[in-house]
């Protein structure tokens, strides 16, 4: 029988990839609620108010209620909060507590709750009682209206910084955290497939009539391209799902500069898969049954898990040295560098350079990674060691 070589065996084994996966009920579930899942983290935060102004309602029984509920409703914005005042008759005040129509009532003996009040909510009514008093002091003293709130609103503290203030640091700050939780996700669950989907085969020795008309550096190509493809549709399917549900929901605001963070972020998995991707199926390849994977696993998710924490570091401070390094380590870059970029942070020069270094890095990796492929994938009976693939793989070459 003659055998398949290069372009032709990788696009057939590619399609082979893509085909059964997709046949697969499980994998399709898996994409529905991964999506599910990024559509719930863009819109509910929004929907059920996180992050947004706290609303309180408040009641007033007497005229010095109704005067610092007043204050309070001014001077809510301060604590990015809204108060709502109501009047409310004395003797209904227990009952409006009771039912939650209101949040607190106000009146001369101070303030009423059902529980203990919400510290923002004292935090308001504290403060409007202060100025309420010292509105009142102030009157008595002999100042005209005018002069009294002269004296209770002092012009604010001007506030310049050496660095420009960016005002959407927290709206990319959001988009940041959802696209690194995305890839993190992207990135093992897809590493595992092909780790297990190559453990599978040579478990049941699909493998060994598979290489008797294929080389195994196109098997092994054929498998990462296939899954990558697949990869790269979801990641796609997710970061338009969620961009637009975000947008739709009012949750993120869509410009030109979350658009093209969009688009680099599924750049970097690309380029994080296509280099996490030879060691995966390493880690496939040199154990013999299922049961084994999880170990030989375990330093690349741990190796991804480190980065995932690492970005966390880096929304809080994305020009710092750690992000700045971590930028151009090519096991932590795809992690990192779609929240510099997201942030405004990242300079076209760094992104080129992380860029060409992982890049290059995966390059590298592919000749390793099918050497050691390729000698330990048609070991049977034990976990082979690194070491014995690859001199394995030097006698059958």
């Amino acid at each position: 029988m003659s055998g398949l070589r290069g372009r032709q065996a990788i696009a057939l084994v590619a399609r082979r990839e893509i085909t059964q996966k997709l046949r697969e009920k499980s994998f399709l579930i898996s994409t529905g609620v991964t999506v599910a899942l990024i559509l719930l983290v863009s819109v509910v935060p929004k929907l059920a108010g996180f992050g947004g102004r706290e609303e309180f309602t408040v009641a007033a029984s007497d005229a010095a209620g109704l005067a610092v509920a007043r204050a309070a409703d001014r001077s809510a914005a301060t604590f990015d909060a809204e108060v709502k005042v109501e009047r409310l008759a004395p003797e209904r005040a227990a009952a409006a507590l009771e039912s939650g129509d209101v949040d607190a009532v106000l009146s001369t003996g101070g303030l009423s709750s059902q529980e203990e009040p919400d510290e923002t909510l004292a935090g308001i009514v504290q403060t409007a009682a202060r100025e309420v008093r010292q509105a009142a002091a102030l009157r008595r003293a002999g100042l005209d209206p005018p002069e009294v709130q002269r004296a209770l609103n002092p012009p604010p503290l001007k506030v310049t910084t050496v660095e420009p203030a960016d005002p959407e640091r927290d709206r990319k700050g959001g988009f940041a955290f959802i696209a690194v939780l995305a890839l993190y996700a992207q990135l093992l669950t897809f590493g595992y497939l092909l780790a297990s989907g190559v453990v599978e085969e040579k478990a049941s020795r699909v493998v060994e009539v598979l290489l008797s008309t294929i080389q195994a550096r196109d098997l092994l190509a054929g498998k990462i391209i296939g899954l990558g493809i697949l990869g790269f549709g979801q990641v796609v399917a997710i970061a338009g799902v969620g961009v637009g549900a975000a947008a739709a929901s009012g949750a993120l605001e869509v410009d030109g500069d979350i658009l093209v963070a969009a688009a680099l972020a599924v750049g970097w998995f690309v380029l994080g898969y296509a280099f996490y991707a030879g060691l995966f199926a390493c880690a496939g390849a040199i154990v013999p049954r299922q049961e084994e994977l999880q170990s030989s696993m375990t330093p690349l998710t741990m190796v991804i898990l480190i980065s995932f924490f690492i970005s966390f570091a880096v929304l809080e401070d994305p020009d710092g040295t750690l992000a700045r390094v971590t930028s151009f380590i090519p096991f932590s870059a795809p992690m990192i560098m779609p929240v510099r970029i997201a942030l405004g942070e990242a300079s076209t020069f760094e992104i080129v350079a992380a860029f060409a270094v992982t890049a290059a890095s995966a390059i590298a990796l592919v000749p390793l990674a099918g050497r050691i492929y390729r000698g330990a994938v048609l070991r049977t009976g034990s976990a082979v060691k690194l070491r014995e693939a690859w001199s394995a793989a030097g006698t059958r070459a």
